[in-house]
């Protein structure tokens, strides 16, 4: 990723239901050209952490975005967030390049990190929005809360109905390419 600075990655979720099934997209993802992978632990059926997240980050061919998305933020876990975030903390332990956590844990994520964090590692703030794209004054507060929170990189996701959505998001990362 070096040298890569403000670039555009392409990056592809692998939402497989097996990590034998993640593992093989990842590779399907390298051949056509993806930058980087999501690695959706949320979404394996079955998932022990330790034994996962080496196959899973061991002989990766891409650089490895990881999250464990709760329900409660649009995912599929629905467990205790502890175990949650642990997992998550193991995954930076192990050499994944970025994790995403969810603004409403984040404080508590970067704190826990804190001392910890490799040099090359790259902590994802996120928020997500599935019924509307807010203002551009409550877009600018949450890039300001997700920066607060402990974010490298900030991440917010919203639902665009029309140009206007689409042009305030454009707003807001063309702020974030000079401060964020």
């Amino acid at each position: 990723m070096a040298g890569r600075n403000n670039s555009t990655l392409l990056c592809v979720s692998l939402v497989a239901k097996t990590v034998e099934e993640m593992l093989i997209d990842m590779g399907r993802a390298k051949a056509a050209g993806a930058d980087v992978v999501e690695i959706r632990l949320d979404n394996l059926a079955a998932f022990s952490p330790r034994q996962d997240l080496e196959r899973l980050l061991r002989d990766r061919p891409l650089p490895a975005l990881v999250t464990y998305r709760p329900k409660w933020e649009g995912g599929e876990y629905e467990g205790d967030d502890v175990k949650r975030l642990d997992a998550l903390r193991l995954a930076m332990e192990m050499g994944a390049d970025y994790v995403d956590v969810e603004l409403k844990v984040a404080p508590e994520f970067a704190n826990s990190i804190a001392g910890e964090k490799p040099e090359k590692f790259k902590l994802i703030v996120s928020s997500h929005n599935y019924e509307s794209t807010p203002s551009m004054e409550v877009l600018g507060d949450l890039v300001a809360s997700i920066q607060v929170a402990g974010a490298d990189i900030v991440k917010i996701v919203t639902t665009a109905v029309n140009i206007t959505d689409v042009a305030r998001m454009f707003q807001v990362m063309v702020h974030c390419q000079v401060s964020c």
